[in-house]
């Protein structure tokens, strides 16, 4: 029994060495082979040298030099790669990789990231920065028990700015027209989405006005940040958001402190012009019959992201002969929506997951019944078909009253800002100065 097992044992020890032969053996061999100074914590000494005394060894511990080696992430490299080609030895970069993978995981770094690599005077690695994006970084050092990462914010100064503008074409070419960075259209759908459809809503002669954040980030990368206070008016009616944190959450409100945001935005798609309204006659494309059309169709091309318009659970996803790829969102006991004709699902979307409003479900497409990519949005409310454009959501909770002192405050410093840009001719961006109480006579003015 005895020698029937003993060829056993040495196959299996076989396989495990050569499953450690790269994160071991071959980090170990090219360390021993670049005649580096240290291995794992040991001095080699070369044949025929003098053995070295203690205060040799430690200078073989040194800062690291002032300058850093700076690299960038080639195509289809590798942090390994990039390291290994600043001199860093395969142990240093295997033991660094290793020690701060739950920190950081080094496969996604991407062409083009760059780095600056702080070593020793013995080429081993002290520190390292790694830019992941202008706004963000990881840093890495060495200590006693081996290197240690942390993912940290770029530091950054931010200034207020306002920009007002009249829409004669869109959104979009308004910005362009004003010099404003054009995220900001987004910005404003998000805001007020749930009121106003920002593609069929909108009329010539609209105006906008926003006190933003723009951020200037100490690697030169300037970004917008938060929009803090808007105003559009639309068809000769006003809306006005402003931005207050209350609760542990974010939100935007009126200025009487009532939320704009409703248990359902207005549409599924950003940006999506309607090519057929909810209809009860309609003669239909394909089957080439008059029928009711208890949908609005939003015209798309295929792929663009389709998001659900409010909180709720996918009651189904699943595919029908009419239907195509379709999901079926509850959104509470009387208020369902449909999303007709996807060309896929969006992923982690299944039936009796949860979802929220301005999540990603599916993209566009042309399963089923259609002509082409477009989206086919329904809403049922106590089991009909009711016209999702038309019918009148309830909103959010309102600004609390412990909190409607400080809304109040926060709401007067943003709309000072506005309105005194506003009195000033504003027609391009302009920074102004930090949000405060406005003067009792502008205030008056405001309100």
């Amino acid at each position: 029994m005895q020698r029937r097992a003993t060829p056993l044992t040495v196959a299996l020890l076989a396989v495990l060495a050569y499953a450690a032969r790269d994160a071991y053996l071959i980090p170990l061999v090219d360390r021993v082979m670049s005649h580096d100074v240290e291995i794992a914590g040991c001095i080699r000494v070369e044949e025929g040298s003098e053995a070295l005394d203690p205060s040799e060894v430690e200078q073989l511990f040194v800062e690291p030099a002032r300058e850093p080696l700076r690299g960038t992430i080639g195509r289809n490299s590798s942090m390994y790669v990039e390291l290994r080609e600043l001199g860093v030895s395969a142990f240093d970069v295997e033991m660094m990789t290793r020690d701060t993978r739950r920190t950081y995981d080094w496969r996604r770094v991407r062409a083009g990231q760059s780095f600056d690599l702080y070593a020793t005077a013995n080429g081993a690695i002290d520190s390292l920065v790694l830019y992941t994006s202008p706004q963000d970084y990881v840093r890495v050092h060495r200590d006693v028990d081996g290197y240690v990462a942390s993912v940290e914010a770029v530091p950054y100064e931010t200034d207020y700015v306002v920009t007002h503008g009249i829409i004669h074409d869109s959104i979009f070419a308004s910005l362009q027209e004003q010099g404003a960075e054009t995220l900001l259209a987004t910005s404003l759908d998000e805001i007020f989405g749930w009121t106003i459809d920002f593609v069929s809503d909108l009329r010539r002669g609209d105006e906008y006005v926003m006190l933003y954040e723009r951020r200037q980030y100490a690697t030169g990368f300037t970004a917008v940040g938060d929009v803090l206070a808007a105003r559009v008016v639309n068809a000769g009616k006003e809306f006005n958001a402003i931005r207050f944190a209350q609760g542990g959450s974010v939100g935007y409100y009126n200025v009487d402190g009532s939320s704009l945001q409703k248990s359902l935005r207005r549409a599924p798609l950003k940006f999506s012009r309607i090519s057929s309204n909810f209809q009860k006659r309609r003669f239909h494309p394909v089957q080439k019959v008059y029928k009711p059309h208890y949908g609005v169709d939003y015209a798309a091309p295929r792929g663009a992201p389709v998001y659900s318009t409010g909180d709720g659970v996918v009651a189904a996803r699943a595919y029908a002969p009419g239907n195509g790829n379709y999901i079926k969102v509850r959104h509470n006991r009387s208020v369902e929506t449909y999303y007709l004709h996807l060309s896929s699902f969006a992923k982690g979307i299944f039936q009796g997951c949860r979802v929220s409003g301005g999540q990603l479900i599916g993209y566009v497409g042309s399963t089923g019944l259609a002509t082409g990519p477009h989206l086919c949005y329904r809403m049922t409310k106590n089991g009909s078909w009711v016209n999702p454009r038309a019918i009148d959501l309830p909103a959010k909770d309102p600004v609390t009253p412990h909190d409607l002192a400080r809304f109040n405050a926060t709401r007067d410093a943003y709309m000072a800002r506005v309105h005194e840009s506003l009195l000033n001719g504003v027609t391009n961006p302009v920074v102004v100065q930090t949000p405060v109480r406005p003067t009792p006579q502008l205030r008056a003015v405001m309100f």
